[in-house]
């Protein structure tokens, strides 16, 4: 695995907090900016008991790994409970397609707009949880074009 030099990773580090201080996004990090708990808004699902029940705020983890930015170096799990189609119920890790087109100036921030994305459409024809990509495609949530998973 690739490792940027230690002193160009902590740059690195802190200018990744910087731009999520300038973003948009609830956030807090860890004192060496390695890891994100991040609040987010939007229309989300999960399920209590048989029910499933809407809810509107979110909580996920970004946690950067000592080869960031480097292919392989994010994991993001989402905290609070959740049924989607593309975030697997038994821990919360995140299947996303950004990381399917990683690139080393891709920035926390990106990745937080893209779990925004993937919260705001859900994409059933290519689960992760395939109990709740059939309820979202009964539910007719049409989500986007299918794409190959990629757990972060």
């Amino acid at each position: 695995m690739a490792f940027l030099p230690e002193n160009i990773w902590k740059r690195r580090l802190g200018s990744e907090y910087e731009e999520m201080r300038a973003s948009q996004y609830k956030f807090e990090a860890n004192a060496d900016k390695t890891e994100y708990t991040v609040s987010l808004k939007g229309k989300g699902f999960y399920k209590q008991g048989d029910a499933v029940v809407e809810r509107d705020a979110h909580t996920v983890q970004v946690v950067l790994l000592r080869e960031f930015p480097y292919p392989g170096g994010i994991e993001v799990y989402w905290l609070s409970p959740i049924y989607h189609p593309n975030i697997r119920a038994d821990d919360g890790r995140v299947c996303i397609q950004l990381v399917n087109d990683w690139s080393e100036t891709t920035s926390v921030a990106g990745v937080v707009k893209a779990l925004q994305h993937l919260l705001e459409n859900p994409n059933p024809k290519d689960p992760l949880n395939k109990e709740a990509a059939k309820w979202f495609e009964e539910k007719g949530f049409a989500g986007s074009k299918p794409k190959k998973p990629r757990i972060l």
